[in-house]
């Protein structure tokens, strides 16, 4: 039943045009991962990559964010995705270093809300600015908020920074990619 609402929802969010967004759109991002995960990971919005495939975080920040998952959970490529749900806040395209409109997120937003009362995880990981602020209704820098815990929906959250900004940062090599690592960790 899970999977089909999801899937549900996913294919209602493909041919959505509640904002103007649904003109860029090739293929709206939605999720990717395990349906009976206990961790969500919400990012901001699809880039490039995402518009044309469809799903979230395939390119150069989906790797950034494989590889912080890889190593804040202590896990392999055949088990990357188990027990974590990977989703963004707005489905579809938005041109990449575009801040994101609070309409075209509270466009959005009942479909994350959707998502969270069909899956049963109970911690929540942030990524980026835009998203902690809409979510957690704060203005606060993404270096204050990082690292902290908060709750939203009830649920344990975190915040960290997204991972295209550890991509312009220097990739994996950078102190703000081993401070994401430890965002990760402190979900638990």
């Amino acid at each position: 039943m899970n999977t089909l609402s999801i899937e549900m929802l996913a294919k209602t969010a493909s041919t959505c045009e509640a904002c103007e967004l649904h003109c860029g759109r090739i293929k709206a991002a939605f999720s990717k991962g395990d349906l009976k995960a206990g961790i969500v990971i919400c990012g901001m919005c699809p880039g490039p990559d995402e518009n044309q495939i469809g799903i979230p975080f395939v390119g150069r920040a989906g790797y950034i964010l494989d590889r912080v998952i890889a190593e804040a959970f202590y896990k392999t490529n055949d088990d990357l995705y188990n027990g974590i749900y990977i989703t963004n806040l707005v489905k579809c395209f938005v041109e990449p270093g575009t801040s994101l409109q609070k309409n075209w997120m509270d466009t959005c937003l009942p479909y994350f809300l959707a998502e969270l009362g069909v899956l049963s995880a109970n911690r929540i990981i942030l990524l980026g600015k835009d998203v902690c602020n809409y979510l957690l209704n704060t203005d606060e820098k993404i270096g204050a908020m990082r690292g902290r815990s908060f709750k939203y929906m009830g649920m344990k959250t975190t915040c960290a920074y997204h991972p295209s900004y550890i991509v312009r940062s220097g990739g994996e090599n950078t102190k703000e990619f081993k401070m994401m690592v430890e965002d990760f960790k402190r979900v638990f």
